[in-house]
């Protein structure tokens, strides 16, 4: 175990280093939490984009890997060669996505990342209306939709929706995050929000049905959608560093934070000679706005 300047980080056959874990026996460690990354349904992201120019959609949930908030999204994607923007806020709901891409769907993007379910208003129709407008909008970028933690019976409803536009859409692969985020030490009490721990294994999985872009190098880009405030809950994560130079904060710090509080701290490098299988694929891409 030696360290450098980086972040914590994984070793995946044909994809390379995720920062954010460690490893052993065939499971993931982070912070003392053992886990397994999610499964993803569908073919790997990266063997499918064009380009490296990835945007990612969510709530508080991706907020919390936002540069904002530590970075840990791009200190996972960059390294492997994709330029990332995360556009995430607390509370949002599905037609959030919608108003990203009608902003955003002009600036080239290759490939997307979508997690936008939990909160959820109670109408299956609606909620696969706006999902489909989205990835519509997308397609045929590659896109990775994740389904939601099942902290209440509705949120079946979410991941059956997810399922459904995923059988009607080619271009998108389906991350288990709803299955996967249940495993014990990764979510906080509310058992919605991932706990330090359940962030990394989160990311880690994300980066694991990405893999390589197709191009490089990676870069973390400016988000534009930053206000948490629908959430006024302590929900967001309890440790963040400075500015958007996307590293991960050091397993042994934690501090309490606002929205608004920016810290700054250093971070230690493990790697690890575990080994994940991938696949590949190929596409191309338009443009149309989600409406």
């Amino acid at each position: 175990m030696g360290s450098a300047s980086g972040a914590l980080s994984l070793n995946l056959s044909n994809v390379g280093r995720i920062p954010g874990i460690d490893s052993a026996g065939g499971s993931l460690i982070v912070n003392g939490v053992r886990a397994t990354l999610a499964s993803a349904e569908g073919p790997m992201i990266g063997s499918l984009a064009t380009g490296n120019r990835l945007l990612v959609l969510g709530d508080s949930i991706l907020a919390g890997t936002a540069s904002r908030y530590g970075g840990a999204m791009c200190a996972a994607l960059e390294p492997l060669g994709w330029k990332v923007a995360v556009e995430a806020e607390a509370g949002q709901m599905v037609g959030f996505g919608r108003t990203v891409l009608r902003d955003r769907i002009y600036e080239g993007w290759d490939a997307a990342v979508v997690f936008l379910g939990t909160n959820y208003g109670g109408n299956a129709k609606t909620y696969e209306a706006d999902l489909t407008a989205i990835v519509t909008s997308l397609a045929p970028r590659p896109t990775l939709l994740l389904t939601a933690t099942l902290f209440r019976p509705t949120m079946q409803q979410v991941n059956e929706v997810i399922r459904v536009v995923a059988s009607k859409n080619s271009n998108v692969t389906v991350l288990d995050w709803g299955t996967s985020s249940m495993q014990p030490g990764l979510l906080n009490k509310d058992q919605v929000h991932p706990t330090d721990a359940g962030r990394q294994v989160l990311v880690a999985s994300i980066a694991s049905s990405l893999g390589n872009a197709p191009t490089s190098p990676g870069a973390c880009m400016p988000s534009k959608y930053t206000d948490d405030s629908l959430v006024l809950d302590d929900v967001m994560p309890t440790t963040t560093i400075a500015g958007t130079d996307d590293s991960v904060l050091d397993s042994t710090t934690s501090v309490p934070k606002s929205a608004s509080t920016i810290l700054s701290t250093n971070s230690t490098v493990v790697t690890s000679s575990t080994v994940v299988t991938t696949t590949v694929a190929a596409t191309n891409t338009t443009t149309t706005v989600a409406r």
